[in-house]
């Protein structure tokens, strides 16, 4: 009888050991929110949308232990229109309307640092929406004038070191998979970034191709920025160059740069920035945007927002105030609402 108490006793150990070396995570956010536009030529809009913050989604995320320091992990998102469907069904709201559209891809990890491969995010784009005080979302986000064609990388791998001191170097290469033009459609980047404490600093470079000879979204961009956390305040800085071949029509070369702000306030956080467009050419489209935005947790998982942005074009430019999931219509727009993460 002892012997068979022991020998389940040794058996449940070594099932819970199993079980705890591989989970999968269930998670999503619900987000909806009043968006009211004006500033257009066409009129005020009204409207709901899903997705000010960041887009409405569901998701299984999940990791397992192989052993000797090595991991496998996984990372399955797509998006939902919260506000109901927009346009013709099957529609996703984000993720190009894709199912699993908003990421899609896996991992290996160890020692060597993380190879992962299929649909994720850009390295540029996450140096942007870590260092905008409005994390790419909401009616005062840096990507209404900031170069953000690269957000998400089909067909793409990424490899990023161990952090050595703070200190971490990332690349990564999207295959465009056009038969007789391997250049077609590619991207290549690379990131080095350094977080510890209360810094954060990033520079992200990359280079991405057109699937169509003359295309003007083929383009150069180069960023570095971070941010700096006094406790009272969190300061945040960026600039970016995006330059597109010269020698094709609709050519463009901007620069821009963006200063902002977080300050704990009254149990939230108060988020502010000033963005800024320099078109070097001809047409000297320069654009100015001043956002302004609160957060107030009412859980660790519900919180409520509000914020207004506003852009300044020049000589004809059209930049618009959108959100995370919505380009916007107008140079105006308030957002007020509510999300829910779980």
């Amino acid at each position: 009888m002892k012997k068979s108490l022991l020998a389940l006793a040794v058996l449940t150990a070594i099932s819970g050991a199993a079980s705890a070396q591989s989970s999968v995570t269930l998670y999503g956010k619900v987000d909806v929110g009043m968006v009211y536009d004006s500033g257009s030529a066409l009129g005020k809009s009204l409207r709901i949308d899903s997705g000010i913050t960041g887009g409405s989604r569901v998701g299984f995320k999940g990791v397992e232990d192989l052993g000797g320091g090595l991991k496998a992990s996984f990372q399955l998102e797509t998006g939902y229109c919260a506000d109901g469907i927009n346009g013709t069904a099957p529609n996703f709201c984000t993720g190009s309307n894709q199912f699993m559209g908003r990421q899609a891809w896996g991992a290996l990890s160890g020692g060597f640092g993380s190879i992962s491969g299929g649909r994720q995010y850009s390295l540029g784009f996450i140096t942007l929406t870590t260092i905008d005080p409005f994390g790419t979302g909401l009616a005062g986000q840096i990507n209404n004038i900031f170069d953000t064609s690269a957000t998400r990388l089909n067909n793409s791998v990424q490899y990023t070191t161990p952090v050595f001191s703070g200190f971490s170097l990332a690349g990564e290469f999207s295959a465009g998979e056009h038969t007789g033009d391997w250049k077609g459609g590619r991207e290549v980047g690379g990131s080095a970034t350094y977080s510890s404490g209360p810094i954060y600093a990033s520079a992200t470079i990359y280079d991405l191709n057109s699937s169509l000879p003359g295309d003007p979204t083929a383009k150069k961009t180069w960023q570095v920025g971070g941010t700096y956390d006094f406790g009272v305040v969190k300061v945040h800085g960026l600039v970016q160059g995006t330059k597109s071949d010269q020698s094709i029509p609709d050519a463009f070369d901007r620069f821009n740069l963006m200063g902002g702000v977080t300050v704990p306030l009254a149990g939230g956080s108060l988020m502010a920035s000033y963005v800024h467009s320099n078109d070097k050419e001809s047409a000297n489209h320069d654009a100015a945007q001043v956002g302004v935005g609160y957060m107030y947790p009412l859980s660790k998982r519900t919180s409520l927002y509000a914020a207004f942005a506003h852009i300044s074009n020049s000589n004809g430019g059209s930049f618009t105030v959108g959100n995370a999931t919505d380009s916007g219509t107008g140079n105006k727009a308030f957002n007020l609402g509510a999300v829910h993460n779980f």
